[in-house]
């Protein structure tokens, strides 16, 4: 008579839990925290400092931008690599997207992660064939080199003389991780701030993307530029969920100066409906000309 109780009991619990006997107890929801950071590429800034910051906060993968990969951009006799310091005990993968040759190595984005990542993959975005004098613009930077003057004052010149009709290509990124058993789709980016025309078949590019995307969940990251007005981001509005932005508050994440923008919130984290964000925040400093925004995000 106590065995048949105890397996009615038993039965009741699984059903108030949602679940069977025989199954295994898997948590109805997994929160991660997932963070955005622009690096700055053309200072040579402190990597242990901007790694700290996102390990400190716990941060369990970040899309980040602007990356020097392996060139000579501040000295012609050895190269430097922003992801050197990045990989550790705590960041043990890291997978890098190059978008154009710089100065004897790459220029690009990278993930760095504290899961695991797989199938990892680099799609290149319309870009540079919106603008002119592509080829010009990879000559000088694959042979510019900061020891060799005639080679800094080529780029100098050619970015003097046609602005923002040199642009730049540009890629996103996307690795699969998993949490407790569910997986995400990550997706990182740098969009192009030549154009708000670019950056809007950019936009519409990467939604279709991650609609297509059959892994249960998605999160893009990045800096997407989006500097002129905060009207960009409808593109992903009705399918997807926005963190900056997100019950009309916007949070400043470029610190820098520029004359030429109207809003600074221009990094952001979107995920699939099915994933919930809470606990949006930057952290403050000032060890690049961006602050990371980071969110912890629920997989429901």
């Amino acid at each position: 008579m106590k065995k048949a109780r105890w397996k009615l009991l038993l039965a009741g619990l699984a059903l108030l839990g949602g679940i069977s006997l025989g199954q295994n107890i898997i948590s109805a929801n997994t929160t991660i925290r997932v963070g955005t950071y622009n690096l700055r590429a053309p200072k040579k800034n402190d990597t242990n400092k901007q790694k700290d910051l996102l390990e400190n906060d716990q941060v369990e993968i970040a899309g980040t931008q602007e990356i020097n990969y392996k060139n000579h951009r501040f000295s012609g006799k050895s190269k430097y690599n922003t992801l050197t310091n990045f990989k550790d005990d705590y960041f043990k993968n890291i997978f890098y997207s190059n978008a154009i040759d710089f100065a004897g190595g790459g220029y690009g984005i990278a993930t760095v992660s504290a899961l695991p990542l797989k199938d990892s993959k680099t799609v290149k975005l319309y870009s540079s064939e919106a603008g002119k004098h592509l080829q010009k613009l990879k000559k000088a930077y694959r042979e510019y080199n900061p020891d060799k003057k005639s080679t800094v004052k080529n780029l100098n010149k050619l970015t003097a003389k046609y602005g923002k009709k040199l642009v730049e290509p540009r890629v996103y990124q996307r690795s699969v991780v998993e949490k407790d058993g569910k997986k995400i789709a990550f997706y990182n980016t740098h969009l192009s701030y030549e154009s708000t025309k670019i950056r809007q078949k950019q936009f519409k590019a990467l939604a279709k993307a991650m609609r297509k995307d059959k892994t249960p969940y998605k999160v893009l990251v990045g800096d997407f530029n989006a500097d002129q007005n905060t009207t960009e981001w409808k593109t992903f509005k009705k399918n997807f969920n926005i963190t900056n932005g997100k019950d009309g508050i916007w949070r400043d994440t470029f610190i820098g100066e520029d004359p030429t923008m109207n809003v600074n919130s221009i990094d952001n984290i979107i995920t699939s409906k099915n994933i919930s964000i809470s606990n949006i925040h930057t952290i403050k400093s000032t060890a690049s000309d961006h602050v990371p925004l980071v969110a912890d995000l629920t997989l429901k």
